[in-house]
């Protein structure tokens, strides 16, 4: 959004419905389209309608791919002089405060939500209840964000807009609320941050406008696919809605044809009356001279060619979503391990864009995390802000050969033994380390060396 000037105190609520319509409207199209709600048009009286909902089966498919497990974290050092158990500590608190919240669920939910809707955020903050930073998913149907003009990716203001009881917004912001604002209904919230003060108000009434305690706006904002040139990102169902509306069509008048078919129509010719005909079992009919009674056929030729359409929609599907056949476990013919991975290709290279984005977002997310972790509880940190995901492998691998090769890898120093048992699958490097430490001490004890050579 470009600048503007912020409205007075307590007309936020009012103003923001003006602001950043035509996104809005597009996050609710693509979220109706996601729950099924895809015809156009009113229904007509006794129409029906199929719905194949391959849209949502799609979305749900790219996003198992991109998130299988929980990712895992190296922090890296600022300078050389960072002593490496301050490493170690930044990387065990970090893993601590996303085992607690459950992050990896909120990431794979918010990724879906981003996959749907276009873009995806995250509010850190924190807790001084819970005593840790707090990493919430925020619906982006509710949050606005103005940005830097010649660094779009960098945020200077983000309003978000929310709805709670009364008794819930009075435990928030820990003040008793002007009974006429509230009632019983729920209460509309509208948070505004700047990196140096932010304000909430609650239904109109200003309840806080107090300087920012932590000196950056608290969202991470992201693209599902980014546009050229653009802050927000595309749905992942913008290139399959008319794919998906035709099939559904197709889909609807195959089903027509098959049951005008189960109920055959019988055809008279030089009959003046059709009285006591019926075409059922075991019946009789006595058809004057020169007539001739048949049964139409619905499923001739023209049946055959609504199928093969159906079929061509059905690959442009797997190929406009680059999720093909395969990826299903049914790619309709034998294929040796290479020619599979060939054929999957598509869906791996959607998933390392998607991966990308993912990268940025752990990157600025993790470094929020860190900097609450040391300012506000107490973590001798040495600054240390910067972070590198371990993913796990896109496509399902052989574990034995995966082992094999992490080895040589460790050998020749390219990979830690703790990044190794991350990309293996390990949720805990740093606690399984601590064992293998612990027991070649123990082993050392009784006079057994070679633990950690591969003796």
């Amino acid at each position: 959004m470009h600048p503007v000037a912020a409205p007075t105190a307590g007309r936020l609520a009012a103003w923001l419905l003006t602001q950043d319509t035509q996104r809005m409207n597009r996050y609710q199209e693509h979220l109706d389209f996601y729950d099924g709600r895809q015809w156009t048009g009113a229904r007509r009286a006794g129409e029906t309608r199929i719905v194949l909902n391959y849209a949502r089966v799609l979305v749900r498919k790219a996003v198992a791919y991109l998130m299988p497990a929980p990712v895992t974290f190296d922090v890296l050092p600022g300078t050389s002089d960072v002593p490496e158990e301050t490493i170690r500590l930044a990387e065990r608190a970090l893993a601590a405060v996303y085992d607690e919240i459950d992050q990896h669920a909120a990431d794979v939910q918010s990724a879906l939500d981003a996959a749907v809707l276009g873009d995806g955020a995250f509010k850190v903050t924190w807790s001084d209840r819970h005593r840790r930073p707090v990493v919430a998913p925020v619906d982006p149907a509710g949050l606005w964000a103005w940005w830097e003009p010649d660094d779009p990716r960098t945020i200077y203001r983000a309003i978000q807009r929310y709805r709670v009881l009364p008794a819930e917004a009075e435990r928030l912001f820990g003040r008793p609320l002007n009974a006429a604002t509230g009632g019983g209904r729920p209460l509309t919230v509208i948070e505004d941050w700047f990196a140096d003060r932010y304000r909430v108000e609650v239904d109109g009434a200003v309840v806080i406008d107090a300087a920012n305690p932590y000196g950056w706006v608290p969202y991470v904002i992201y693209p599902n696919v980014p546009r050229p040139h653009e802050f927000w990102g595309a749905s992942d169902l913008e290139d399959l809605v008319d794919v998906c509306r035709e099939l559904n069509q197709r889909m609807t008048t195959i089903s027509h044809i098959l049951q005008v078919s189960g109920y055959p129509v019988t055809v008279l010719e030089n009959v003046s009356g059709s009285e006591g005909i019926r075409a059922e079992p075991g019946a009789v009919w006595e058809l004057p001279e020169a007539s001739r009674a048949y049964l139409l056929d619905m499923l001739g030729s023209g049946i055959g060619m609504h199928i093969d359409y159906v079929n061509l929609l059905y690959r442009q599907l797997h190929d406009l979503s680059e999720t093909p056949r395969t990826a299903f476990g049914d790619s309709g013919r034998s294929l040796s391990g290479v020619a599979l991975e060939v054929e999957i290709q598509p869906l791996v290279q959607k998933v390392t864009r998607k991966r990308r984005v993912w990268d940025a977002v752990y990157a600025q997310r993790n470094a929020l995390v860190l900097d609450l972790l040391e300012r506000f509880g107490g973590l001798p940190l040495a600054g240390l802000r910067r972070t590198r995901p371990i993913w796990q492998e896109i496509l399902p691998s052989d574990r034995e050969k995966l082992v094999r090769g992490e080895s040589r890898l460790v050998a020749s120093g390219v990979h830690s033994r703790r990044q190794a048992m991350a990309i293996l699958g390990e949720s805990d490097p740093d606690r399984r380390w601590a064992e293998v430490l612990d027991e070649a001490a123990a082993l050392r004890t009784i006079g057994y060396e070679g633990v950690l050579d591969g003796g």
